[in-house]
């Protein structure tokens, strides 16, 4: 028996046995708040274990007699309790033995039951719970037809809140249970945003016309409202949208997430993305800001107001809901004393996902470099971000996988440096994976030029078959066509690479020409046919 699970029924035991003892009510100890409840469901979520009707007892007891802010009052029980609502497989189950005994009630309802009403009040309703159990089957392999969502839920923050949200959406507007919590201001605006706009992406994919534009840009407004200074990026917020569509779709009735239905639902949000993401260059920084002030106020010793303020000068606001304070400060000292030729690095690992933050001072064919070294290293990138600021310093961040174990620093560092200098050439990384034989052959690439919505730029926007190499093929023919890449969106959904690029040639967007010469070169890079897609 686990040392956690040992413990948790070794005080149960003890806990009922005093209780035999007590010969009134008023001598009846309290199960009072401590670790052992959590150690006891974590148990049960792992092992997938059904509680004996004793822990039950001690459960539902505690649910009754104990007070709820008191259970989650440290910050370790508070996080524990998060951990624990994150989709697994086992939590759907755990779930639904916590609401028999009444502590899900307890924990997340504002106001106890009403005078009269049973000792244990169910929170969760079946839907609910088939809800939860799809999510706990995409958590770790995801299956056709959904295989792409579950990509979605492995990147998201914070996927616990998708479980809060199913079970709080059929009671009021919850006020005591983000406080009890400890959630921040963001996640109070995600849990918030949940339960308002919950049923708005099932309405626009099947009973709207999902294609037509105009209904896109209005669900792309739903997350464009602005909130609080840590609030998630619009991107997260539509992530989460979409899982919770797609979990109570799947939850109501066998067969319903049909696998047109799951393509209607991916097309929508593959939209959705490139509609919030389109002016995201258009808004840098402003030096009034409050978000700017906070910083200023919470800057370390090391990191003067001007070294900060010139760092954040002339780069995208959604710079600010990207990266927390303190990889902001981290980012403020890889900037510092940076040579036109050199490029200043941090490489660190976050669970099975490594992250490589680059600084460096803008120059033909760098976002393609960068991309080449890591496709040419045997890395898998997942996502990123790259940003310039008005004044010609870059912001790269890449995360990537490491599945053939080939990552070491000593290795990694030098290469980048070789690359970027010129003093080695990118293309001989590349030669023997691009021509290996696990290159996808590829289906035809969606190419979006979109030349009205972002005042400065000219948006691309690259749907197609992931592949080795991939961004390092279409970043580089951006380069040779001429364009600087100002902005880039990455990510990796279920195989598919959903890249946005905001471009411009010299001072202006892109002309006619320029587009018609770009997705020509692209087709040819990409080895398509025929002419895909375009608006």
């Amino acid at each position: 028996m686990p040392g956690p699970l040992r413990r948790a029924r070794q005080t149960i035991d003890r806990l009922l046995g005093r209780r035999k003892e007590a010969s009134s009510a008023e001598e009846t100890p309290s199960l009072a708040p401590a670790g052992w409840w959590l150690d006891l469901a974590e148990s049960a979520k792992l092992r997938g274990l059904v509680l004996s009707d004793t822990e039950k007892a001690a459960l539902r007891r505690l649910a009754a007699t104990g007070d709820p802010d008191a259970l989650l009052q440290s910050e370790e029980a508070r996080s524990r309790f998060a951990s624990l609502l994150r989709p697994a497989p086992g939590l759907a189950a755990l779930v639904q033995q916590l609401d028999e005994v009444g502590l899900l009630s307890a924990l997340l309802r504002d106001a106890p039951p009403p005078a009269g009403s049973p000792a244990a009040p169910r929170l969760l309703e079946e839907r609910d719970r088939l809800a939860i159990e799809h999510l706990d089957r995409l958590a770790p392999e995801p299956r056709a037809p959904t295989e792409r969502f579950g990509s979605l839920l492995r990147e998201l923050r914070q996927p616990q809140l998708l479980v809060l949200a199913l079970l709080l959406r059929r009671t009021p507007p919850p006020s005591l249970a983000p406080r009890r919590l400890g959630m921040a201001a963001g996640a109070r605006e995600m849990l918030a945003f949940l339960l308002l706009h919950g049923s708005e992406m099932s309405v626009v994919a099947f009973r709207q016309d999902a294609s037509d534009p105009a209904v896109v840009s209005r669900l792309a407004a739903l997350f464009n409202a602005p909130g609080q200074a840590d609030r998630d990026p619009p991107e997260e917020h539509l992530k989460m949208l979409c899982l919770l569509t797609v979990a109570e779709l799947a939850a109501s009735g066998p067969g319903a997430l049909t696998p047109w239905k799951a393509e209607v639902l991916w097309r929508l949000f593959v939209d959705t993305y490139n509609a919030i993401t389109v002016s995201y260059g258009d808004a840098v920084i402003d030096p009034g800001e409050a978000a700017l002030a906070g910083l200023v106020a919470s800057r370390p010793p090391d990191i003067p107001e001007l070294e900060l303020r010139a760092f954040l000068d002339g780069l995208p606001q959604r710079y600010l809901s990207l990266f927390d304070t303190e990889g902001i400060f981290q980012h403020v000292r890889l900037a510092r004393r940076i040579g036109p030729e050199e490029i200043h690095t941090f490489l660190a690992r976050r669970s099975d996902v490594w992250e490589l933050t680059v600084v460096s001072l803008d120059k033909p064919y760098l976002f393609s470099n960068l991309c080449g070294v890591l496709s040419g290293t045997g890395f898998d990138i997942l996502r990123g971000q790259a940003l310039t600021s008005r004044s010609g310093l870059v912001l790269d961040v890449f995360q990537f996988t490491d599945h053939q174990g080939c990552r070491t620093r000593p290795q990694l560092e030098p290469v980048l440096s070789d690359v970027v200098s010129g003093r080695r050439d990118v293309a001989d990384l590349l030669r023997t994976r691009l021509a290996g034989p696990d290159r996808p052959a590829g289906g035809s690439p969606v190419i979006f030029f979109d030349n009205e919505s972002s005042a400065r730029y000219t948006v691309l926007d690259l749907v197609a078959d992931d592949a080795p190499g991939l961004l390092y093929q279409v970043s580089r023919v951006i380069s040779e066509n001429g364009c600087s890449i100002e902005l880039t969106l990455i990510s990796t959904e279920g195989g598919k690479a959903l890249d946005v690029f905001h471009l411009r040639k010299g001072e202006a967007k892109l002309t006619d020409g320029d587009t018609q010469r770009l997705t020509e070169g692209l087709e040819a890079a990409l080895g398509v046919g025929e002419k895909p897609a375009s608006r």
